[in-house]
């Protein structure tokens, strides 16, 4: 599926997964201490074979009713991870729930890396 559709007595609203996952990035990267999302080489191979949408870090799987996020994160050094990916998931699901009017079921995180205080991206 490649948008959500919705609707209601004058039409027609489709949102496209792209829009979706663009809310989830932009919400993840206003969290204190993440500073990157991160995909990788194996993002292609995932494309083709897994069902529902994969690209650059994040994963949506929609159906009807409920939206499921999955996004991989870059953190700072220091920072405590697992307040970050909390607070990650709560910004994600608000952001979409509030933009969209879909229903998040999972907001799930993968920290992937940790950027050094030397290193830049």
């Amino acid at each position: 599926m490649t948008n959500k559709e919705k609707k209601n007595d004058l039409g027609i609203l489709k949102i496209n997964n792209e829009v979706i996952a663009s809310i989830a990035k932009n919400a993840a990267l206003q969290v204190d201490g993440v500073v990157g999302i991160k995909s990788g080489p194996i993002s292609a191979v995932f494309d083709v074979l897994r069902k529902g949408y994969h690209h650059k870090g994040i994963t949506l799987d929609i159906s009807e009713n409920e939206v499921k996020v999955g996004v991989t994160i870059i953190v700072k050094y220091g920072v405590m991870i697992p307040d970050a990916a909390n607070l990650v998931q709560e910004k994600i699901r608000t952001a979409i729930e509030e933009m969209t009017g879909l229903s998040v079921s999972e907001v799930n995180i993968n920290v992937a890396d940790i950027q050094s205080e030397n290193h830049q991206f």
